[in-house]
């Protein structure tokens, strides 16, 4: 199973096989909540990933300023900062996962919100 983590390590993230593709979200929160151009991000349901948070550092906040006007649910180290998760509900049986918690990151193969992607990046061509 892969395992990633956020900087400290208190947290740690289990998944049952890296995607093949990961998909890059250009929204301002994404932008701002990694001080990125995008966030990497891979989708799974929450049956399938394991979230060890050993020293209970995991915290959520609910954020109603997004793009799309829907309140997401944004998960966090609480000690080192780190982006973890969203969730698009409490009841969501989905999850997304920020992509920097894992050593090896795909290629994105869809992007989220391309109308805010700044005109200077682009994407390598494998």
């Amino acid at each position: 199973m892969p395992e990633g983590r956020c900087n400290c390590a208190s947290i740690k993230v289990s998944i049952p096989e890296m995607p093949k593709e990961s998909a890059i979200c250009y929204c301002g929160n994404c932008r701002r909540a990694g001080s990125t151009p995008g966030s990497i991000v891979y989708m799974f349901d929450k049956s399938e990933v394991n979230i060890n948070d050993t020293k209970g550092t995991l915290k959520s906040y609910r954020d109603s300023d997004t793009t799309s006007g829907n309140t997401i649910i944004r998960q966090f180290c609480s000690n080192c900062g780190c982006p973890v998760a969203s969730l698009l509900s409490e009841d969501s049986p989905k999850i997304i996962l920020k992509g920097g918690l894992f050593d090896y990151l795909p290629k994105p193969g869809m992007t989220s919100f391309p109308q805010a992607k700044p005109e200077w990046l682009e994407i390598a061509k494998a």
